[in-house]
C-alpha cells in the first residue's frame, strides 16, 4: 500500500479520535450557554478529565476501561450542570455574526491540516513509531491498557516500579490512544499518530482561539478567531518540537490544554469592567471550566500545572492589586474587604510558591546533594549561549530536538508577535501578558544556555528542559501575534475580516514552510525512522515487528516474555500481545526481576533463577543483538540476559536471522 493510501486510511482513525475527544465533553457542556470556541475548548478538557477519572474509578472497581464510561460521566456532569443552571440562570451570550460560521469551520479544518502536514510530511507511514526513550514506556503503557483494561493513573507506574501496589503516572494520553484502538480497530502505532493530530486540532487550536477571544475583547470575536486559528499552526515550539524531543506525548497533551486552562478563569465576568463583558462568562461557569481544565492537566501531565501557574501568576498579582486599588478608593466596608482579599490573595500566592519549594526539597531532594551535581542530563545540558536563546525567541527560530538544528527564522511571525507585545505593553490590563511571556522566554534562554546553580534552581520544576519551557510561549504567543495583526489593520473599514484572515494565513503558511524547510519535518522523519532489518540505534526494526507477530502465535497467552528492553523486547505487549518482564529501559524492579536481569546465566547453579522464572511465569526469551541508542549510559543492567543467550543455554524455537525466540528448559514445566 502506498504512503498516501496509508495516511488516507489513518485520516478515518483521526476523525474517530477527534470525535472521541469532543463528543463526551459536548454532551457534558450542552446545558451551558457558551460561544462556539469556548464550548469546543471546554469540551476537550472535560473529555480528558473524564478519561482520567474513568480510568481510576474503573480500575478500583476491577472494570476494563471502555468508552461507555466516558458517556456515563458526561451524562452525569451534564445533568448536574443543567440543575445548577436552573438555579443560576445566565443570559445567552450572543453577538452579531461578522463571519459566516462555515468560514470559521473551514479555517479550523485548514489549520489542522497544516499541522498534520508539517508534523508528518516526512513520515512515510502512520504505522511508524517515535524511536525515542520516552516512547518505549508510553507504547508499553498503551499495550498494558489494551491487554489488561487497567487505565488507572494511580497504578500505571507499577508497570516499571514492580515492587509496589500503586504508583502514580498520568494515564490520560495512553487511555485516549487505547480507546481509539478499541473504537476503530487500528494498531496502537496508527492510533498514537492519529490522536496526536486530533489533540492538536481539537484541543490546541480551539484553546488558543478561545484564549485570544478572551484576551482581545476590543476586537470582533469572529475576526479574532479567523486570525488566531491559522496562527495556532505557525509556531515551531508548540505543537511540533514536543513530537521530536522525548517524545513527550503526555506533556504535549497537557500543554495543548493550557490555553483552555488560562481562558476559563480569565473569562470570569467578575474580572471584567461592565463595558467589556462580551467574552465574559458567569463566574460559576468559569469556575467549572477552570476545574475541568485543571483536572484534565492533572491526568495528562500534572507537571504542566507549574507552567499554568507561571503564566497566570502575573495576571493574578495585577488583578489583586487592581481590585484593591478600586476598593480602596470606594472606602468603607469595601476597603476593609479589599484589604482582607489582598492578604488572602498573597497568602495563596505564597502558599503556591511554598508548595513548589517543598516539592524541590522533598521530592527532588534539593539539599540532598549539591545542585551542581543535578540536572546534567541531555535534556538539561546547556548547548548554546543565553543570548542565542533570546534571539531564538525574538526570531521564532526554534531548536528541533534533534542535534543542534534550529528552524529558519519566521520573520513575519516574529514581527507580528513583537507588534503585539508593544501594543499589549501600551494597553492597561494587558501588560501582564507581556510579563508572563518575557519570564518564560528568559527561563527558556537560561535553560538552554546556562548550567549555573541559580539557573538550575529557577528551572528545576521543568527538569531544566528547554523544550518544556519553549512549548509554553505559543500559548500566549498566538494571542500576541493576533493582536499585532489586528492592531496593524485597525484602520480598515471595509473587508476587514478578509484582509486580517489573509494576513494571518500569509504569516502562518510562511512560518509553516520555514519550519518544514528549516529541518523540523525532516527531523520528525528521522525520529520516526524504521529500518527494514538490523536496528542499531533505533528501538526496533520492521523485521523485529514482523517477528514479534510470530512470537505472539508461539508463546502461550498466560506467560510473560523475557528480554533486554534495550533491544526492543520491551514492546512485546504492543506487537506480540505478550507482557514483557521489562516494559521499559529504566525502572525499579522487584527482586525476582532483578535476579533475571543480573543472574540469568546462573540458571543451572542458582535456584533463585528458576524460582523467579516460575513466579513470573516465564519460559521464553526474546533476543535481538543490538542496544537502542547505544545502550544504557548507566551501565548494562540486563547483562544476565545477554550472557545466558550468548552462552547457548536455551533452545532456539524461532529465528528470522535477525531476532530469535528461545525456550528455557532448565526449570521444567511451569507450575499450574
Amino acid at each position: 500500500m502506498s504512503a498516501g493510501a496509508e495516511w488516507a486510511l489513518a485520516a478515518g482513525v483521526t476523525l474517530a479520535a477527534t470525535a472521541l475527544i469532543l463528543l463526551p465533553g459536548l454532551l457534558a457542556t450542552a446545558p451551558l450557554r457558551l460561544p462556539l470556541f469556548a464550548r469546543v475548548a471546554l469540551s476537550g478538557a472535560f473529555t480528558v478529565a473524564f478519561v482520567g477519572i474513568a480510568g481510576i474509578v474503573a480500575g478500583a472497581l476491577g472494570l476494563p476501561l471502555a468508552s461507555w464510561q466516558l458517556l456515563l460521566l458526561a451524562a452525569m456532569t451534564g445533568t448536574g450542570l443543567w440543575l445548577i443552571r436552573r438555579r443560576r440562570p445566565a443570559p445567552l451570550l450572543v453577538h452579531d455574526r461578522s463571519v459566516n460560521p462555515a468560514w470559521l469551520m473551514l479555517t479550523w479544518f485548514a489549520a489542522s491540516i497544516v499541522i498534520a502536514v508539517v508534523a508528518f510530511g516526512a513520515v512515510p507511514s502512520p504505522e511508524r513509531i517515535s524511536q525515542t526513550y520516552d516512547n518505549v514506556f508510553h507504547l508499553s503503557s498503551i499495550g498494558h491498557i489494551l491487554e489488561t483494561g487497567d487505565a488507572s493513573s494511580l497504578t500505571l507506574r507499577t508497570t516499571i516500579e514492580t515492587g509496589g501496589a500503586w504508583g502514580f503516572y498520568p494515564a490520560a494520553w495512553h487511555s485516549i490512544v487505547a480507546l481509539t484502538v478499541q473504537v476503530t480497530g487500528s494498531t496502537a502505532a496508527v492510533a498514537v499518530n492519529a490522536v496526536w493530530i486530533a489533540v492538536a486540532g481539537a484541543i490546541w487550536l480551539p484553546g488558543v482561539t478561545w484564549l485570544a477571544q478572551v484576551l482581545l475583547t476590543r476586537f470582533d470575536r469572529d475576526v479574532v478567531a479567523l486570525v488566531a486559528l491559522p496562527l495556532g499552526a505557525a509556531f515551531g515550539a508548540m505543537p511540533y518540537t514536543l513530537l521530536t524531543w522525548g517524545t513527550l506525548y503526555p506533556t504535549f497533551l497537557a500543554t495543548a490544554l493550557l490555553p483552555t486552562a488560562l481562558a476559563a478563569p480569565l473569562s470570569a465576568r467578575l474580572l471584567y469592567p461592565r463595558t467589556a463583558r462580551r467574552e465574559s462568562l458567569p463566574s460559576w461557569i468559569a469556575a467549572v471550566g477552570t476545574a475541568a481544565a485543571v483536572a484534565a492537566i492533572c491526568v495528562a501531565q500534572p507537571r504542566v500545572l507549574t507552567t499554568w501557574a507561571l503564566l497566570l501568576g502575573p495576571f493574578a498579582v495585577a488583578a489583586i492589586v487592581g481590585l484593591y486599588r478600586r476598593a480602596r478608593k470606594a472606602g468603607g466596608r469595601a476597603r476593609r474587604n479589599a484589604l482582607r482579599a489582598l492578604i488572602v490573595g498573597f497568602v495563596v500566592i505564597a502558599a503556591i510558591a511554598g508548595a513548589a519549594f517543598a516539592y524541590l526539597v522533598l521530592r527532588l531532594g534539593l539539599f540532598d546533594r549539591p545542585l551542581d551535581d543535578r540536572l546534567g542530563g541531555p535534556q538539561a545540558r546547556a548547548t548554546q549561549p543565553v543570548a542565542e536563546g533570546l534571539w531564538q525567541v525574538l526570531s521564532q527560530s526554534w531548536p528541533t530536538g534533534v542535534g543542534h538544528a534550529t528552524t529558519f527564522p519566521a520573520v513575519l511571525l516574529a514581527v507580528a508577535v513583537l507588534v503585539g507585545i508593544v501594543a499589549a505593553a501600551r494597553t492597561r490590563g494587558m501588560r501582564w501578558i507581556v510579563v508572563a511571556y518575557v519570564v518564560v522566554a528568559v527561563l527558556f534562554a537560561l535553560a538552554a544556555g546556562s548550567d549555573d546553580v541559580m539557573t538550575k534552581l529557577a528551572t528545576a520544576l521543568w527538569y531544566k528542559d528547554r523544550y518544556r519551557l519553549s512549548s509554553a510561549l505559543p500559548v500566549l504567543g498566538v494571542s500576541l501575534a493576533a493582536l499585532g495583526i489586528l492592531v496593524a489593520g485597525r484602520r480598515l473599514r471595509r473587508g476587514r475580516a478578509v484582509v486580517m484572515a489573509a494576513a494571518a494565513w500569509t504569516i502562518a503558511l510562511s512560518s509553516a514552510i520555514g519550519i518544514g524547510a528549516g529541518g523540523l519535518s525532516a527531523d520528525v522523519g528521522f525520529v520516526f525512522r524504521l529500518p527494514a532489518r538490523a536496528a542499531d540505534t533505533e528501538v526496533l526494526s520492521q523485521a523485529q515487528i514482523d517477528f514479534m507477530h510470530r512470537v505472539g502465535q508461539t508463546v502461550p497467552p498466560d506467560q510473560r516474555l523475557l528480554g533486554d528492553p534495550w533491544d526492543g523486547s520491551a514492546l512485546s505487549m504492543v506487537y506480540a500481545r505478550r507482557e514483557p518482564i521489562f516494559p521499559h529501559v529504566n525502572g525499579q524492579w522487584d527482586p525476582q526481576r532483578a535476579v533475571l536481569a543480573a543472574s540469568l546465566q546462573d540458571i543451572e547453579v542458582n535456584p533463585a533463577v528458576c524460582a523467579a522464572l516460575d513466579g513470573l511465569r516465564v519460559r521464553f526469551v526474546l533476543y535481538h543483538p543490538h542496544e537502542f541508542g547505544g545502550g544504557d549510559p548507566a551501565g548494562n543492567l540486563f547483562a544476565g540476559v545477554h550472557t545466558a543467550v550468548e552462552a547457548g543455554l536455551f533452545t532456539e524455537v524461532l529465528s528470522d536471522g535477525d531476532s530469535t525466540l528461545y525456550r528455557i528448559d532448565q526449570c521444567g514445566e511451569l507450575p499450574l
